[in-house]
């Protein structure tokens, strides 16, 4: 059996349950109250605001922690939302040991059913850094906190009933995410999230008009673009350059960590 098989996470059961308890959780729960249409709640998390999504996940987390609302569907709901996220982790691994896909499945159930909901933090990119310590170390295979450990795995494909569900990477969304964990850990603030997309979207910009621009940091400390960005928010473009500057270190300094969560 493949993991969604092995967790009876199949698309028409969890839409069903969704249905069926949604109501329910929103009254305890109210950061679910942001999902429009629950009917669509798996395409509702691909496409919505990663911050906003995330604050959907540590909704559920609450309502499926034995510390929570001990929430059995709710836990089978989280999981089919992070299942893309476990098996994003599952082909970066691609581990050929027989036990793999039910490690896995094993992991994912126990990190839904534990996650720490009082705080905010990151979900799927620490329910991914959980997961591949936990694979890594149930199979023998070194890992970040045993990287001497001996391998008993090689490399192999993952099944592909399950690597249908897992989406091509998307730099776009991969950057969202990126920031998205950046503000949730403190190494930026929301202001400089903003910033930082508003300087991408000048660039965008430039590049359609076949305007080149030069500078450090990628380009995003130009001259054009913080020219640009400066008008549009009404300070100097020093000001800019500066607070560029200082989100790119931050973010630099950060990057092992984040790395070390997504897998």
């Amino acid at each position: 059996m493949n993991i969604t098989e092995m967790l009876g996470l199949q698309d028409e059961r969890m839409e069903s349950v969704v249905k069926d308890h949604w109501a329910g959780w929103v009254a305890f729960e109210p950061r679910l109250g942001d999902v429009d249409d629950p009917a669509g709640l798996d395409a509702w998390r691909r496409s919505a605001d990663p911050a906003v999504a995330n604050g959907v996940l540590l909704g559920l987390a609450r309502l499926a922690a034995f510390d929570g609302a001990d929430d059995r569907e709710a836990a089978l709901v989280l999981a089919w939302l992070l299942l893309p996220t476990a098996l994003r982790v599952r082909r970066r691994l691609g581990l050929a040991d027989d036990r793999v896909d039910e490690v896995l499945a094993a992991q994912l159930w126990v990190e839904v059913r534990g996650l720490p909901w009082r705080r905010p933090h990151w979900v799927a990119a620490k329910v991914a850094g959980q997961l591949r310590e936990g694979v890594l170390l149930d199979c023998g295979a070194p890992t970040h906190h045993m990287p001497h450990r001996l391998s008993m795995v090689s490399l192999g494909p993952v099944d592909p009933a399950d690597n249908r569900l897992v989406e091509d990477d998307d730099p776009a969304a991969e950057l969202a995410e990126l920031l998205a964990w950046a503000c949730a850990e403190d190494v930026i603030t929301y202001e400089d999230r903003e910033l930082l997309v508003s300087l991408i979207e000048a660039a965008k910009t430039l590049q359609a008009d076949g305007r080149a621009r030069e500078g450090g940091v990628a380009g995003l400390s130009s001259r054009q673009l913080s020219a640009v960005v400066a008008q549009a928010w009404g300070v100097c473009a020093r000001t800019v350059r500066r607070r560029t500057a200082r989100c790119v270190a931050a973010l630099s300094e950060a990057a092992g960590e984040y790395l070390n969560g997504v897998g």
